[in-house]
């Protein structure tokens, strides 16, 4: 979904993290260290001849929990915990009006959450990823939580892909997830509901339009430029020497040049935040106005181009570009990111999750690039001898009508994040409310309170807090611990 597997290098050195000092309310830069566990999850939840086990870490902050508060769970979805923990501020601001516990669990296959260690990625290992395994392990590890901690309720609540997971583990476990706030969660895309397959490049586009009205039409001035140089030796080096490659580039490798070019763009979009952060990359406040003001302030508009794309890449110290180690192609059209887990996701993408995301130069700045099903199953079969199944997470998750399936569950969407064109914008019922912030990108909701947050971010945070406060109320009763054995009945 991204290039999570970019994640900023100061936050893996937190991986030593220390325990809280004490109850405080926080924003994003002000997040508490957590105390790091471990909890022994059975490989295949569903094989009762397996027996075998791996260690799944996940990260506790109980300084604001008292007795008979909730559970904050955030379902980690695919990257390094540290990336998430870190980027997710809004369980803090919240935990001491709710006495909350929060708790954050990795997702299998990531970070150092890994079944098989260093050979978890072959194609034999990768068959014990899936949701369903995934679910499970967080269904487990809450029970676990529960006969440690008297807890009123268990709150789902994930962004992205992790988003997706919070919902369906409500869906799926309702018996142990109470409720759900699933930000930038775009189900109905992931399980191939969307006809429209360029709703997410549009999005991008959209937003440079709305930072700067001439930026397209120079972005797709520089694209044609590129195209026009890459007919000829000399144009290839021109292009390599202007966006500062490390090595020139060949006839041969334009399209992924193409592709390394838009998923700047990509990164920028999707954490087109109205303050300077770090999730995906060093990134200015706001990002894309930022790009679009050096793409029309240059003596050309490939000269801009370059400029832009710059912005996510650029590591202090670095001479040139590697467009292969930057970004690397995948079944995800928006980048798997890089580094072994990486694989983790492409696999992902072969099984379970389909995004199938195309640019056509017409509704959007990028040069056309049509990926198909068709493309897609024969890129799996390929790299892992699978072909993508397209039904059954709606059958398993409740993709054509989640109506029928779920209850409380707040489904928010910031316009601005390119993935809000494949999530739920309206209500689907009264218990699944849906929350869109004009002025949001990629769950800007999730991050911390902000002196800089736009007016809309602050309403939709109230509103969710509402609703989830609401729904605890109904649940009062459950502010019994449950015996051992009733925990797991």
């Amino acid at each position: 979904m991204r290039a999570m597997a970019r994640i900023v290098a100061t936050l893996l050195l937190m991986a030593d993290a220390r325990p809280p000092r004490g109850p405080v309310v926080v924003s994003d830069s002000e997040i508490p260290h957590p105390q790091i566990e471990t909890f022994e999850q059975k490989l295949d939840h569903f094989n009762y001849k397996d027996q075998r086990q791996f260690a799944q870490r996940y990260f506790v902050y109980n300084a604001s929990y008292r007795p008979g508060g909730p559970l904050f769970f955030y379902t980690g979805n695919e990257g390094p915990l540290e990336s998430f923990y870190y980027n997710t501020g809004l369980p803090f601001d919240w935990a001491p009006s709710f006495n909350a516990l929060i708790v954050f669990g990795e997702h299998r296959y990531y970070g150092k959450t890994l079944p098989f260690g260093n050979a978890s990625f072959t194609k034999e290992n990768l068959g014990y990823l899936s949701i369903s395994q995934t679910l499970a392990d967080y269904a487990m590890l809450v029970r676990h939580l529960q006969a440690t901690y008297q807890l009123s309720a268990v709150v789902a609540l994930g962004g992205s892909y992790g988003g997706m997971l919070s919902a369906w583990a409500r869906i799926k476990y309702p018996n142990v997830f109470d409720m759900a706030l699933a930000a930038s969660a775009p189900i109905p895309q992931a399980v191939n509901l969307l006809e429209d397959k360029s709703t997410f490049y549009r999005s991008v586009t959209d937003s440079a339009r709305q930072a700067q009205p001439k930026c397209p039409e120079t972005v797709q001035r520089a694209f044609s430029d590129i195209l026009e140089r890459a007919k000829t030796p000399a144009g290839l080096q021109e292009i390599s020497d202007i966006f500062q490659l490390c090595k020139p580039m060949e006839a041969s490798e334009i399209d992924h040049f193409l592709q390394y070019v838009r998923n700047a763009w990509t990164e920028m979009a999707m954490c087109n935040y109205p303050y300077a952060s770090s999730f995906l990359a060093p990134l200015p406040a706001w990002p894309i106005t930022a790009a679009c003001k050096k793409v029309l302030e240059a003596a050309r508009p490939i000269d801009g181009l370059a400029a832009a794309v710059a912005m996510p890449y650029k590591q202090p110290n670095q001479s040139c570009f590697d467009m292969y180690r930057i970004f690397v192609e995948c079944a995800d059209q928006t980048g798997c990111g890089t580094g072994p887990t990486s694989k983790a996701w492409d696999y992902q993408m072969c099984t379970e999750i389909f995004y199938e995301q195309n640019t056509n130069n017409v509704t959007d700045m990028f040069p056309p690039r049509n990926w198909t099903m068709e493309k897609l199953n024969a890129y799996c079969m390929k790299h892992y001898g699978v072909k993508p199944d397209p039904v059954l997470n709606r059958l398993q998750y409740g993709g054509i009508d989640i109506s029928k399936s779920g209850t409380k569950i707040i489904f928010s969407n910031g316009l601005l994040d390119p993935w809000h064109g494949g999530g739920y914008l309206k209500d689907q019922s009264p218990w699944l409310p849906a929350v869109t912030i004009e002025l949001g990108a990629h769950h800007l909701d999730l991050r911390g309170n902000h002196s800089s947050d736009p007016t809309c971010v602050k309403v939709a945070r109230d509103e969710e807090k509402k609703h989830i406060s609401s729904w605890l109320k109904t649940g009062e009763a459950l502010c019994v611990k449950p015996s051992t054995d009733e925990l797991w009945m």
